[in-house]
């Protein structure tokens, strides 16, 4: 067993008290006249407190006085304060610093009937319960008062208090009969302790009131103690319990994820202790704020239940009547028992440099020369000092005796007094850590092998040879000899490999934080990683996946496991490639292998992948339909893939649509496919692109010549359609059974959307290709009608395509290239090509006199009227060819014969002429206000009966006398406007200006003096030259 403490030495006692069995208490102070002489106060049951000073250099105490009615249980110096407050007559009272024998005290009317009362210096924060079970919370101020902070009525939380300690500021641990309580100072609430952690607890002491002593105790390690986490050890008959207090952050995820397997790959744990048991975060706890919840830490145990606890950094000291128990405060193991028999009472001294770093470490905290000493009374007053051994003798003690948990405390808690280098300390944890992992306490094992700085691979060769990399795998072999492979199965496998992935997640960010480190450090602004340290990522990512793997197919943790492995493989990362894809293959892990391939690049290798596996589900497919016994073909075991053609089809669109101009051949290559089996989803690859701006897209002259090249699966010749296709002209898309349909899609997509702009030529192509389509049809013994919607079938649907083209308002075609390619027999066609030239006299002589719709011309007329594409004159165009037709003989706008119109039956002159005039009436009733009424009059014959046109008339006439009120209108009020414009100039010249000679110009300086000046507006006066320009 390591030793603590050195062989007591008995101090003589100058001044032995009369009754030194009624001893209850030693205290320690250092606060006097000279702090070469230490003293040690003992406090005895009739309240009388007896100072004595230390004298080293006869090795005794010295009495110097006795202070009665000084001593209570509670009593405390408080050398922060500069005070020692105690409870005379159930009333707390606060005397200064050092004791006098007639010193001054500061009481309140508020603190009499005090039954208990506590302190926490740091804060300057005391607790006083009087009688009426009342709980009152004081300030120590700058003015050394105490000032009403709080109060609170304990009816209601609890009764009987029995003991009553200070945790923090605003936490208060209160020990009733029956229970006990932890309440918040600032709200009055009680801390909530869940039914699990009490009943670990009750378990623990055995009982289900079982407190025998409670203690606060420091934080355990530097970063638990910058939060504010408050820790409290429980004493029981056989076993206490160390709690922690922190923010509540515990939930279900966390619960499972105890290892942090799954977290962020942004989360920096480099500051945080490796025996906080990841249980804090980056930022300081607001204990003012947060919810809090109370966890079981560590439990320890003993023979013989405490008579009273002490802490003596870093030690616990139990009071077990025949001796004193010492426990490393680190691993709560006993390394020590001091034979004192029943001792009065003890006080200790502490002077471990690491004991005076805590939360208030920013201000100059208490240190002394003197050894760190345990002082102790026991029966016939024998005062006894036992000296702490230096830290560096026990650390080297407890390496010699193999006692490596408590030479890692050691080291943890008092750092500063650690003999051992920087390498030997690592080594020190990591030799801990590999006997933790022996102990299947695979958590703690990898904080320590990751504060050891331990190679990764010394970690994985723990693990079973089949989960390491190659390179792992050859080292195992070659050392199979000297090193025992470890048997993994089940559960225990899992739990460590998530151990393993939490120690491989922070390895990964402490190799990449470097740099943030140098950055911050002022020496580099940016580095990439280096050979070393590509090489130790390459294998901690590939680990990380493969481990993650295992993981997921444990149902517990599959959706976590899932989801943190595509965080993995789609982030940045090192992984090396072939050994990933070969591990996520072998357990079917596709979906993690597409975006793996997608994250570094590997576009041919996912396209591959998932053209494989649409190939595999639709041969799957194809035999599950052949199986006449309807029997199951076997299905993938993993759920979470797809599992149809369809579904890959769609994945593989989905891909190239992001894919740009660098990898076109790619986009292409795999699209023929696609575009062969489902010619939609494949023309979507072209249609809806998502490739990111700051990237080129492929050309789309590229992709129409890749789309004619196409071949499409269910090409046919002989298609036919709905009448609900045929009437929609909006509506009607092309079946996509030809490379040629695929072109035009394409293009008349683009053209309609407007989100790329296209080259003329490409407005050509679509114009082509359908006038190809259409003749082709035609050609197959299908006759061309002159409307395009008495057209039916296939080239009905291929002529309304057409057309509704041409109108398109977009569309940059040249029409006179296209006129000369359009069929006469397609008059719709062509009236739309001559209306884009602007040549309405022919689109006119179409509609009025080849087709004779006079319905469809005037409809003509008014859309270019209102589209402004042609003015009022167009109507007067139509009357002309109404009234004096060019041509009767059946001569289309470009002076071709119409065989449509050839083939109609004659008609006499005079019926033709009657039908014209007729229409021409009509047109002149319905647009009177359109149409120059002199023309009109010119155009129509002279034996043209007036009755008809007496709608035009009146409406000429109505219109003309509107016309002329609406002038008057206009004149009185601009006579009006006059009038006014008048006045307000007449006002303007009868403004005077008073100029006198001292005057000056405010541009020049000088003198108006008589000559021609000129005013502005806002009242500066100016010369005449010098005015600004207009």
């Amino acid at each position: 067993m390591t030793l603590s403490y050195g062989i007591g030495h008995q101090l003589e006692v100058d001044g032995l008290p009369k009754r030194p069995h009624e001893t209850k208490r030693l205290y320690y102070s250092n606060y006097g006249p000279s702090s070469s002489s230490p003293m040690l106060f003992i406090g005895f049951s009739d309240a009388t407190l007896r100072r004595y000073v230390i004298d080293k250099r006869r090795g005794c105490i010295r009495w110097e006085a006795d202070y009665k009615r000084f001593y209570h249980t509670c009593c405390r110096f408080l050398h922060q304060w500069g005070v020692f407050v105690t409870a005379v007559d159930h009333q707390v009272k606060l005397y200064d610093l050092p004791l006098r024998n007639h010193a001054h005290s500061v009481t309140r009317e508020e603190l009499k009937e005090t039954i208990l009362f506590a302190a926490h210096e740091e804060t300057k924060r005391l607790c006083v319960l009087i009688k009426s079970n009342t709980l009152k919370v004081f300030d120590w101020t700058i003015n050394r008062m105490l000032e009403v902070r709080a109060q609170y009525e304990l009816q209601t939380i609890i009764l009987s208090v029995r003991q009553l300690i200070m945790l923090s500021a605003n936490h208060v641990f209160l020990q009733g009969k029956n229970q006990w309580v932890i309440l918040h100072l600032d709200n009055g609430k009680v801390v909530h302790v869940s039914e699990n952690v009490r009943n670990t607890i009750n378990n623990a002491l055995e009982g289900i009131h079982p407190v025998c002593d409670a203690i606060p105790l420091p934080s355990r390690s530097l970063a638990r103690r910058q939060q504010h986490v408050m820790e409290l050890l429980l004493c029981g008959k056989r076993r206490g319990v160390m709690l922690s207090i922190n923010e509540e952050s515990e939930s279900l995820d966390e619960e499972i994820d105890g290892y942090g397997a799954f977290e962020n790959e942004d989360d920096d744990d480099d500051d945080v202790d490796m025996l906080d048991d990841r249980s804090t975060g980056g930022k300081a706890l607001d204990l003012l704020t947060c919810q809090l919840t109370v966890r079981v830490e560590r439990i320890i145990e003993y023979n013989a239940a405490p008579r009273d606890v002490h802490y003596h950094h870093p030690f616990l000291l139990l009071d077990q009547a025949e001796q004193i128990a010492v426990y490393n405060f680190g691993s709560l193991e006993l390394v020590q028992t001091i034979p004192v028999k029943m001792p009065y009472g003890m006080c200790t001294v502490s002077n471990v440099a690491s004991a005076t770093v805590g939360s208030s470490a920013n201000r100059l905290q208490f240190r002394h020369d003197q050894p760190a000493t345990l002082f102790t009374v026991s029966p016939s007053f024998e005062v006894q000092a036992h000296q702490m051994l230096p830290i560096a003798q026990q650390v080297a003690e407890s390496l010699g005796n193999r006692r490596l948990e408590d030479a890692v405390a050691l080291c943890k808690l008092c750092p500063e007094e650690s003999p051992l280098s920087v390498a030997d300390q690592q080594k020190l944890y990591a030799d801990y850590g590999f006997k933790l992992f022996k102990l299947a306490r695979r958590q703690e094992a990898m904080n320590y092998l990751f504060e050891s700085n331990i190679d990764v691979m010394e970690v994985l060769l723990l693990f079973p040879r089949n989960l390491l990399p190659r390179k792992a795998s050859a080292l195992r072999k070659e050392n199979s000899n000297n090193n025992k492979e470890s048997v993994f199965e089940g559960n225990d496998l899992v739990k460590s490999l998530l151990a393993l992935i939490g120690f491989l997640r922070r390895k990964r960010n402490a190799c990449l934080h470097q740099d943030e480190e140098l950055s911050a450090s002022g020496t580099c602004t940016h580095r990439s990683p280096g050979p070393n340290e590509e090489r130790a990522l390459e294998l901690i990512d590939t680990m990380l996946v493969k481990c993650l793997v295992v993981v997921s197919e444990k149902a517990e943790y599959a959706e976590r496991a899932k989801h943190a492995l595509l965080q993995v493989v789609t982030g940045q990362n090192w992984c090396e490639i072939s050994e990933a894809e070969i591990f996520l293959r072998a357990h079917r892990q596709f979906k993690v292998l597409l975006a793996f391939y997608s994250a570094r690049k590997l576009h041919r290798k996912a396209l591959e992948l998932l053209e494989d596996l649409e190939r595999s589900a639709a041969s799957a497919a194809t035999l599950s339909e052949k199986n006449e016994t309807g029997q199951k073909v076997n299905e993938s075991p993993s759920s979470e893939d797809l599992q149809t053609s369809h579904d890959y089809m769609v994945l593989i669109a989905q891909y190239l649509r992001t894919l740009g101009k660098k990898h076109a051949e790619l986009v292409f290559e795999f699209s023929r496919r696609v575009l062969s089996v489902n010619p939609t989803l494949g023309l979507s690859i072209f249609t809806q692109r998502e490739v990111p701006s700051s990237k080129t897209d492929i050309d789309s002259a590229a992709v129409l010549q890749h789309l004619k090249s196409c071949t499409i699966a269910i090409s046919s010749t002989d298609w036919t359609l709905s009448e609900k296709d045929v009437d929609d002209i909006a509506k009607s898309s092309l079946p996509l059974i030809s490379s040629q349909m695929l072109a035009i899609e394409y293009l008349t997509q683009l053209i309609y959307e407007g989100t790329r702009q296209l080259t003329p030529r490409l407005h050509d192509e679509v114009v082509y290709l359908l006038l190809d389509l259409i003749q082709a049809k035609a050609q197959q013994n299908q006759r061309l009608t002159s409307r395009v919607e008495a057209q039916r079938d296939a080239i009905g649907l291929l002529r309304r395509k057409l057309l509704q083209f041409l109108d398109f308002p977009g569309a940059v075609y040249h029409p006179e290239r296209m006129l000369s390619r359009t069929p006469v027999e397609m008059v719709d066609e062509r009236a739309a090509l001559l209306s884009k030239l602007g040549r309405h006299h022919e689109v006119l002589q179409l509609y009025a006199l080849e087709l004779e719709d006079a319905a469809l011309a005037e409809a003509y007329c008014n859309r270019c009227y209102e589209s402004m594409t042609a003015d009022s004159s167009i109507y007067s165009t139509l009357l002309k060819i109404y009234l004096h037709p060019q041509c009767r003989t059946g001569r289309t706008a470009s002076g071709m014969a119409s065989p449509a119109i050839s083939s109609r039956p004659k008609s006499s002159s005079s019926d033709l002429q009657s039908g014209a005039v007729d229409a021409a009436i009509n047109l002149l009733n319905q647009y009177a206000e359109r149409i120059d009424v002199s023309t009109a009059l010119e155009l129509l014959p002279a034996n043209v009966p007036a009755a008809p046109l007496a709608t035009f008339f009146r409406r000429v006439l109505e219109c003309q006398v509107q016309r002329f009120r609406n002038g008057q209108v206009k004149r009185q009020l601009s006579k009006m406007e006059n009038f006014k414009v008048r006045e307000q100039l007449s006002m303007k010249r009868k403004g005077s200006v008073t100029v006198w000679s001292s005057q000056c110009c405010q541009f020049c300086g000088k003198k108006l003096g008589v000559g021609t000046f000129v005013r502005l507006p806002t009242g500066t006066l100016l010369h005449y030259s010098c005015q600004p320009l207009p």
